[in-house]
């Protein structure tokens, strides 16, 4: 199971609902990454709004850092559209070395027309040492943004969730989004929502309902889209919430089955990343800590 969740979970301790300050979320995201579970660990996933403080942070506790050298991998969040990117790679930022950046098309008329023009800005960027990450919204036209985002070698970017009921797909509709990305070949991440390893329901602070999709879930249903299923079969994959037979069917995985996985699918965003790695021990998919004797 190592190849599958190897740096499969992003660090969004930032954003909604976690909402850490900058001071804090890197404080923590050292730890994490010091800490028996840090192989699962991705970058921390930061706003391009909040970039001097994210780098005073970083230098202020890089003494203390015990993984992966001073500078902290970040993956950049841009607000600013495709001038944004321009932007990112003609900034020093001591302290922090960005490997992704992560951008979402907003001309929901021409999402098309949108992706070009954020491919054409990354080329600013080193594809070497930065991942450009491109969220295309679910509606008119997002096959065309995708067949622009993959021909351009960028990655793609897919929202499993947010802060409203109606931002959370429905199975039916992420089946079909996952079936789109894989059948372009284009490797992508998810943000937002992915907290449990099945899916779930939850009641937020103002009373709504959040049906969320679980990360084992939707690895399973990757994998078997991968492997010739239909959109149904990935429905149903979708909605187990059986922790015995998720269990049971990741076990007949084996290395190659993972790796075409991970291949396609290159992590997800979460603000709680110990929540996701308590549930993959609960599940028995990885050793928790040894205990001290």
């Amino acid at each position: 199971m190592d190849a599958l969740f190897a740096g499969l979970i992003d660090d969004a301790a930032v954003f909604p609902p976690g909402s850490a300050s900058v001071p804090e979320a890197v404080r923590r995201h050292r730890e994490h990454r010091s800490a028996w579970y840090s192989p699962l660990i991705g970058p921390l996933v930061v706003p391009d709004t909040e970039l001097a403080q994210v780098s005073r942070a970083a230098l202020d506790t890089a003494a203390a850092a015990t993984a992966e050298g001073e500078d902290l991998a970040v993956s950049v969040v841009i607000s600013s559209g495709a001038g944004g990117l321009v932007a990112l790679a003609r900034r020093d930022l001591p302290g922090l070395r960005v490997v992704a950046a992560e951008i979402a098309l907003r001309d929901l008329d021409d999402l098309a027309g949108n992706a070009g023009r954020v491919v054409a800005a990354a080329e600013e960027l080193d594809p070497d040492e930065v991942s450009v990450f491109v969220e295309v919204p679910y509606g008119h036209g997002w096959i065309g943004a995708v067949e622009v985002i993959e021909a351009a070698s960028l990655f793609g970017k897919i929202r499993t969730g947010g802060l409203e009921a109606d931002a959370f797909p429905t199975a039916d509709q992420l089946a079909q989004q996952l079936s789109v990305l894989i059948e372009a070949d284009l490797p992508f991440k998810a943000t937002a929502g992915l907290h449990r390893a099945w899916p779930n329901r939850v009641t937020d602070e103002r009373g709504q309902t959040l049906h969320q999709h679980g990360f084992v879930t939707v690895a399973m249903a990757i994998e078997a889209l991968i492997d010739g299923a239909g959109t149904e079969g990935a429905v149903d994959l979708l909605q187990l919430d059986d922790p015995g037979r998720i269990f049971t069917a990741l076990q007949g995985w084996d290395v190659p089955a993972a790796a075409r996985v991970r291949r396609r699918w290159r992590g997800f965003g979460c603000c709680g990343v110990t929540e996701p790695v308590d549930d993959l021990v609960a599940l028995g998919l990885i050793e928790g800590p040894q205990e001290v004797r």
